[in-house]
């Protein structure tokens, strides 16, 4: 089992000459856990009761996977790798898609996101580096109102991944299950002081129904944002 039972205003600051975004201590931001959209993915993905965790049942491919909701820009997108095949090659794909996955007809989905999805208009993704992707490790990605995406595999610094997502519309998590990874699980906020669930501000927040109006951020982390 991967996690349960499966079923049939920012100010800038100096640090190395780059800008900061200095990050509430508490406040009153807060929004609904990011779990797996339930519906929209890929023929070869279970998953479980929680929505938080998927595994490829078979193959290598047709395995890709969206948030259930919008993300907020600088927020962490974290998971868990839960299981590695050794036999494949390539492995996790992350990024974004400005496209509603409830639209999305599961039976449209390509094998692949790279290079499949990512050709399409709103679908952006890149594949994990493979010596990143080990059983256990946490990976958190996120996007900055530049539309750069950055990563970072556990306790690392962070690390610019791709650039060019369009951030003037509202953006759901793109996971795809590829190759060497098996099975992901979707964490929650961090709430220690080394990796930290991150906003810009409450006005970037979307307007739709799956937002509530704020969201808990709890976290010390300087990310860049200029």
């Amino acid at each position: 089992s991967i996690g349960g039972p499966f079923p049939a205003s920012s100010h800038r600051c100096h640090h190395k000459q780059k800008h900061c975004l200095p990050i509430p201590q508490c406040g009153a931001l807060s929004i609904s856990p990011l779990l797996f959209h339930p519906h929209t993915k890929g023929s070869q993905i279970i998953m479980d009761t929680t929505q938080k965790a998927v595994k490829r049942q078979a193959s290598f491919c047709n395995a890709i996977t969206f948030s259930n909701r919008p993300i907020v820009i600088y927020e962490q997108v974290r998971l868990k790798i839960t299981k590695k095949q050794c036999c494949w090659s390539g492995a996790l794909r992350l990024g974004f898609t400005s496209k509603d996955p409830s639209r999305i007809n599961p039976e449209t989905l390509p094998k692949y996101a790279c290079p499949d999805l990512v050709s399409q208009s709103g679908f952006w993704a890149k594949a994990l580096p493979e010596e990143f992707a080990n059983e256990g490790n946490i990976i958190a990605f996120w996007v900055d109102k530049k539309g750069r995406v950055f990563y970072r595999v556990n306790d690392s610094a962070a690390m610019l991944f791709f650039s060019g997502v369009r951030t003037t519309e509202p953006l759901w998590a793109l996971i795809d299950v590829y190759g060497l990874t098996r099975g992901v699980q979707l964490l929650g906020r961090c709430i220690s002081e080394k990796c930290g669930f991150v906003v810009a501000n409450a006005s970037i927040l979307w307007t739709t129904s799956e937002l509530n109006s704020s969201m808990i951020v709890h976290c010390k982390v300087d990310i860049p944002v200029e």
